[in-house]
């Protein structure tokens, strides 16, 4: 199957009263827009796939910075809420208890109390140094670049790895 390329010229996004995302196209117009990113974690700002409500491809937005400011802003703030991955600052403790983990953490949203289950199963490594750690919820926070943290944060990370 061949993917369509969005014409960035000719693709405005627009959001209903409701709030919801609507794609103008030249030949249709698209209700109950979703934008997904392909690859969200290494290219999070290209490739955006755009669907309708009843799950179908519109076609694919190749890179943000080339749509018109007021379209490029809704799909930055619908991919936000897709993607909700608050930024690790900071482990203030890190605790096993009865085959779990206890974090308090702080993140670029605030302090956060984040129980996972076994840690290797919680912790990936995305990258050398960039971490993703999943919630017994499927919540997702990130460590972008565990040497910034402090000593005392990553020491307790490393320690539970």
């Amino acid at each position: 199957m061949k993917t369509d390329f969005l014409d960035p010229q000719t693709t405005t996004l627009e959001a209903a009263p409701d709030g919801i995302l609507r794609a103008l196209l030249p030949d249709r117009c698209g209700l109950r827009v979703e934008a997904i990113c392909a690859f969200p974690m290494s290219h999070p700002r290209e490739h955006i796939v755009l669907r309708d409500g009843g799950g179908t491809e519109l076609g694919v937005i190749e890179s943000l910075d080339a749509l018109e400011q007021p379209s490029r802003e809704l799909i930055e703030t619908h991919l936000r809420r897709r993607y909700f991955l608050p930024q690790i600052e900071a482990i203030l403790s890190a605790t096993e208890r009865f085959g779990s983990s206890q974090w308090d953490v702080e993140t670029d949203r605030g302090r956060r109390r984040i129980t996972t289950k076994v840690i290797n199963e919680a912790i990936s490594e995305v990258k050398p140094g960039r971490y993703i750690i999943t919630d017994v919820e499927d919540n997702r926070y990130e460590i972008r670049d565990l040497s910034k943290l402090d000593d005392d944060s990553r020491a307790r990370f490393l320690g539970k790895i």
